[in-house]
């Protein structure tokens, strides 16, 4: 037997002491992986994004994108009241194209604020629409009182009138 106790190979190396170099290795066949490093030297690190000075897309929704969507589904249930359904619908478009646009601009999905852009279009166009009914039928009911208020001396007569006049109007004869 020899003086000399065996080395253990996973024991830290003195200060300032390297360890002795690894035999020259055999040549990594083509196709292969390269052998493993040796015991002793750190594991080689690797960027965790993908490929360096690539950045990885932000995740989640915005706050503005959650907001715009909120208030173009309040419009679309208001839109209905004529002037106030137009208003709210034209914020939450406004709303809408601008968190998608920042969406895009931060690498975040833009899905919500194109959501929202949609739902703030169908309730504005709702919102216009029945806001030009009811001024048109404000127009037609002061006409209609108008003429009935001249051609009347009753209140009966003026009521007979008055629905006589909204029947024309619908192509209703409430005489039949």
């Amino acid at each position: 037997m020899s003086d000399q106790t065996p080395q253990d190979p996973y024991a830290v190396p003195p200060a300032g002491g390297f360890p002795p170099p690894a035999p020259p290795e055999a040549a990594v066949p083509p196709g292969g992986y390269p052998p493993p490093p040796p015991a002793g030297y750190p594991a080689p690190t690797y960027p965790a994004a993908g490929y360096p000075g690539g950045q990885a897309p932000k995740q989640g929704a915005g706050a503005l994108s959650i907001v715009a969507l909120v208030i173009s589904i309040v419009a679309l249930i208001i839109c209905w009241v004529p002037f106030l359904g137009g208003g709210a619908a034209l914020i939450a478009l406004v709303l809408g194209i601008v968190a998608w646009v920042s969406a895009k601009k931060s690498g975040r999905p833009a899905g919500l604020g194109i959501a929202a852009t949609i739902i703030g279009i169908l309730a504005l166009i709702v919102g216009i629409i029945v806001s030009i009914a009811f001024l048109v039928l404000l127009a037609k009911s002061s006409d209609a009182d108008t003429v009935c208020q001249r051609s009347s001396t009753t209140q009966a007569a003026y009521d007979q009138c008055v629905q006589d006049e909204v029947g024309s109007w619908f192509g209703i004869d409430p005489n039949s």
